[in-house]
This record gives structure tokens, C-alpha cells and sequence, in this order.
């Protein structure tokens, strides 16, 4: 069953810095990025449950990013997937991860 992805404006601005970053370093990475998020976009929007946990309630899950260190981190409501973060993993989580979910 294919799930309706929903990204947060938190994950957007977030998933906007990163390309901007990336873009900034070499022209065409922030490219590659957003083609890595995308894929990653499309699988949990097939296979929601495929990827663990990452709170103690077991509602919050993530997934990384191929070749980059982020996480798109998502919860599962009714038939959508939320996507609260799109979090740079180099971050201390408790700085900026609780923040968004």
C-alpha cells in the first residue's frame, strides 16, 4: 500500500539549508542530495514500517540519507507519513532533533 507523504515546513527549511549548504561546497551536490532524499522519500512512502524506532513510545522512526550524514525522521499517521525533520546527524540530537518532534 502506498502511504501519502507529508513534509513538515520544519523539514522543508531544513532540507532547503542542506541543499544550499551542498551547493555552496560543489555545484551539482546539493543536486545529488535532494536526489537521495527524494529516493528515501519514496521508499518509506511504500514501506513505512520497514525502518526502526528511534523513541521509547515506538511512533517515531528514521531512516538516512545515502552518502550524506542525515536522517529523514517520520511517524506514521492513519495512511500518511509525517516528516518531521530532515536532521543533520553531525548535530547533537538534543540540541535540535527534539525541537521538531
Amino acid at each position: 500500500m502506498q502511504y501519502f507523504l507529508i513534509v513538515r515546513q520544519e523539514a522543508v527549511e531544513e532540507m532547503k539549508a542542506a541543499y544550499l549548504y551542498y551547493e555552496s561546497i560543489t555545484e551539482g551536490l546539493g543536486e545529488r542530495f535532494l536526489s537521495e532524499l527524494h529516493k528515501r522519500y519514496s521508499e518509506i512512502a511504500k514501506h513505512p514500517q520497514a525502518y526502526g524506532f528511534i523513541d521509547g513510545k515506538k511512533t517515531i522512526r528514521d531512516i538516512k540519507i545515502r552518502h550524506f550524514p542525515y536522517q529523514v525522521i517520520y511517524e506514521i499517521v492513519d495512511k500518511n507519513v509525517v516528516v518531521l525533520s530532515v536532521f543533520n546527524s553531525y548535530q547533537n540530537p538534543s540540541k535540535n532533533l527534539h525541537k521538531n518532534i
